[in-house]
């Protein structure tokens, strides 16, 4: 039986695709790959193809030079497909654990495909629990964001990628001592809202965010679902009498906007004593701001880092230019802004038309504009079967991914069996003649567009 093995894409940096479990941060990655059979027993291969001998090789490898698939040639039955996603520098670093329980498949007819998941692998000593944006005092009663960035072990270039919030289950905040501060809030997988407090004999700030994540087992190649933490401790300054006199520093990164597509606000905030809001203001109206209470509805949230980074996304709806203003706070009261003028146009459409021809293997790379609509006529002579799928391989910038429409000769819609934020994939097709393919892109970049033959 032909056994189609494929990494679901999710985009990663470079070339090559990714994998559910990893976001697209990630370092340039492979997938060691195990198959077992009903009973347990690991399957060996001859190239990609069953060795009932069992000499052959014990592991398969999905990476960027075979586009993270791979067709196996197996015996009908059940399987399981245990995978270990690595960083392609050393090989040595686990990012991801995809276990043979959630990776199962049964090989009943000539063609199936078996798609891999895994979970990205958390390490303690990549993440924190860090204020979200720049503080370098910390005064009673001062309320103020703690963010939650759980990341993966970092290669030998530093690189690491986001653990996402699906892989870890719910978070709970604690205080160190009911006297540190108030929790604002039950918090979430991505941080919490903290006010604060102190007294005369507890003057530090302790905070503890518990849960569950995937954690290498030790001296394995494996990963379990283990209780872990992150913890935020910082002083409270006390008997102090002061002013303030210094303005925050703000910069915004210029920027340009096509119609209809959402466009990531970016630039970076700091404050010698701590930085309180962040708001940005298009044509004199609120569209972000990093204060809770003040998102919603037209309201988008802004969000930093510790780094005094800070982004916010806003999306233009007609062309023209807009006044941008952005303005920070700092926990004094002092405000700078800074303003510009985005212009937003609305990109063209582009249309292509091309034959399936038989599948090789081979990347077909298309390239997106974000906010661009793009259509594809593809003639299918009705010889076999018609494949169509399109996965990100790349971007610049926000990742927002794609969406696709497909009609079939007749006119008729054809539902996607797969339809995540980068990557869509329909099922097969036989009725011959011209196929339409409407791609909506919101993000700059490549994709692999695929429309073959088997």
């Amino acid at each position: 039986m032909k056994v189609e093995l494929t990494a679901s894409a999710l985009g990663q940096k470079g070339q090559g695709l990714g994998a559910l479990g990893l976001t697209n941060d990630a370092p340039n990655r492979h997938y060691d790959v195990t198959v077992r059979d009903s009973n347990g027993k690991v399957i060996a291969f001859n190239g990609t193809t069953y060795d009932p001998t069992g000499a052959g090789a014990k592991t398969l490898t999905l990476n960027s030079a075979n586009n993270f698939q791979r067709l196996l040639l197996l015996p009908k039955g059940d399987y399981t497909f245990e995978n270990k996603v690595k960083d392609d520098e050393t090989s040595a670093t686990l990012l991801a654990y995809g276990p043979a329980t959630e990776n199962t498949g049964t090989i009943d007819k000539n063609s199936s495909v078996i798609r891999l998941t895994s979970h990205a692998v958390y390490n303690a000593a990549s993440s924190t629990l860090a204020p979200s944006l720049s503080m370098n005092e910390l005064y009673t009663d001062t309320k103020f964001n703690l963010s939650l960035n759980l990341k993966t072990s970092t290669v030998n270039n530093g690189a690491s990628a986001t653990v996402p919030t699906s892989d870890i289950g719910p978070v709970t905040y604690t205080l160190g001592n009911a006297t540190d501060g108030v929790l604002n809030g039950a918090g979430s997988k991505i941080g919490v809202n903290v006010t604060a407090r102190g007294t005369d004999t507890d003057s530090e700030l302790n905070v503890t965010a518990t849960f569950q994540a995937w954690v290498q087992d030790a001296g394995t190649d494996t990963a379990s679902f283990q209780t872990v933490s992150e913890s935020f401790a910082k002083q409270i300054q006390t008997n102090v009498l002061t002013t303030d006199t210094v303005m925050p520093t703000l910069t915004f990164n210029a920027a340009s906007a096509s119609t209809g597509a959402a466009l990531n606000l970016t630039g970076t905030v700091g404050d010698d004593q701590g930085v309180n809001k962040v708001r940005a203001y298009v044509d004199g109206n609120l569209v972000a701001s990093n204060d809770p209470a003040e998102q919603g509805g037209t309201v988008a949230a802004l969000t930093g880092d510790s780094q005094g980074n800070w982004t916010a996304a806003w999306t233009p709806t007609t062309d023209g230019g807009y006044s941008v203003v952005v303005i920070a706070e700092d926990t004094s009261g002092n405000e700078t802004r800074v303003e510009q003028t985005i212009t937003a146009t609305t990109p063209p459409a582009p249309t292509y038309d091309f034959d399936a021809m038989p599948y090789d293997g081979s990347v077909r790379p298309f390239t997106l504009v974000n906010g661009q609509v793009s259509t594809v006529k593809v003639r299918f002579d009705g010889i076999g079967w018609l494949h169509l799928w399109m996965s990100l391989q790349n971007c610049t910038g926000a990742c927002g991914g794609f969406t696709v429409t497909v009609t079939d000769p007749n006119g008729q819609t054809i539902n996607p069996i797969i339809a995540a934020a980068t990557y869509t994939e329909f099922p097969n097709q036989y009725a011959p003649g011209i196929y339409t393919v409407t791609v909506t892109s919101a993000t700059d970049g490549v994709m692999d567009f695929e429309a073959h033959t088997h």
